[in-house]
């Protein structure tokens, strides 16, 4: 390590950096360089929710080694209708190699148990947590195409995320599940916790528009259209089936969510969508977040317990197959655990 350098200079460097991308005058640079003004703020009360469903998923690496790894994942919805849950499924637990192949071997019989045909593009085993999170979106797109076409008409279907794919398999696939909204009558809407969407080279949009949104006092709940040619780049561009939209659900929200709807719906439409969400939004717990998708959240996460009771499930059945303990050690054993131990 250089003597000239210790460690306090290092953090100090980082956290002046980050000062860089989030200066004092953040909101004030944004409303100047990009022309917000009060009349961008959309205000939407709240108002009975009536039928909201959300769509959520979970994945976990079980085991782990040089050449391969093993994924857990599954998928839930939660349907509710104003305050009251009246639906809730699960899937089953789906288990996964990553790897030692090139090209993943679950991916093409889940996608056709899901959707009755086989991928258009196959799944490169070449990052493992990419690789997982597209074997859960593929149950999660699923479950939401199946909500697609049972939820009544004037429902809205919440997805844990933006409206957009990251693998080209998956792009027929929400372009038939907006299809399927449109012509059911049904709002689908993506809810982003964060998104990495900045302006000005580098600037952090959500930051931005909070701040913005204090100087002009913008009572909430309130939501404003973000316009994508203000944004620095956009993950997947030519997977993108969302407009974006930034909102506040409630007063006490402790930040704000990224939505994207179906381009071209009128701020008429938009102010009623925002006031659902903002009326199911109200839970103490977390304020200003929609409460389906957190109760969708709950069903489907997957917590220490149940991974390390898959993980045990996987662990016998190894051993039942005739893989000695010594093997499973040196394929899957990691000294970081015996390290914590001292």
């Amino acid at each position: 390590m250089p003597k000239d350098h210790p460690p306090k200079s290092f953090a100090e460097a980082t956290a002046g950096r980050i000062r860089a991308i989030v200066p004092e005058d953040l909101a004030d640079r944004f409303c100047r360089e990009e022309g917000i003004t009060k009349d961008d703020f959309h205000s939407c009360a709240p108002i009975p929710s009536r039928e909201v469903c959300a769509v959520d998923g979970s994945n976990a690496l079980l085991l782990e080694t040089g050449s391969m790894g093993v994924a857990v994942y599954r998928a839930a919805q939660s349907t509710f209708f104003d305050r009251e849950r009246v639906k809730r499924s699960l899937s089953p637990l789906y288990f996964s190699l990553i790897g030692p192949a090139e090209i993943n071997e679950d991916f093409p019989g889940l996608y056709k148990e899901c959707f009755g045909q086989a991928p258009g593009s196959q799944l490169k085993n070449d990052d493992r947590i990419r690789v997982a999170g597209i074997l859960r979106d593929t149950l999660e797109f699923w479950i939401t195409q199946q909500m697609a076409y049972s939820l009544s008409p004037g429902a809205i279907l919440l997805r844990d995320g933006p409206l957009r794919v990251s693998h080209a398999s998956h792009d027929p696939v929400l372009s038939g599940i907006a299809r399927a909204c449109r012509d059911q009558k049904i709002d689908l809407a993506g809810v982003s916790k964060r998104t990495s969407a900045t302006w000005g080279g580098g600037y952090p949009l959500l930051p931005s528009i909070a701040g913005i949104a204090d100087i002009f006092g913008i009572p909430a709940p309130w939501w404003m259209r973000v316009d994508p040619d203000m944004l620095d780049h956009t993950q997947y561009t030519q997977w993108q089936h969302g407009h974006p939209y930034v909102v506040c659900l409630h007063r006490k929200a402790r930040s704000l969510l990224k939505v994207d709807l179906f381009p071209g719906i009128h701020d008429t439409h938009v102010t009623e969508i925002m006031g659902r969400l903002a009326g199911c939004s109200g839970d103490g717990r977390i304020p200003g977040y929609p409460y389906p998708l957190l109760d969708a959240h709950r069903t489907v996460v997957l917590t220490d317990e149940i991974v390390e009771v898959a993980r045990s499930d996987l662990m016998r059945r190894l051993a039942a197959s005739g893989i000695k303990r010594r093997t499973y050690e040196i394929l899957f054993g990691d000294y970081h655990d015996e390290f914590a131990r001292y």
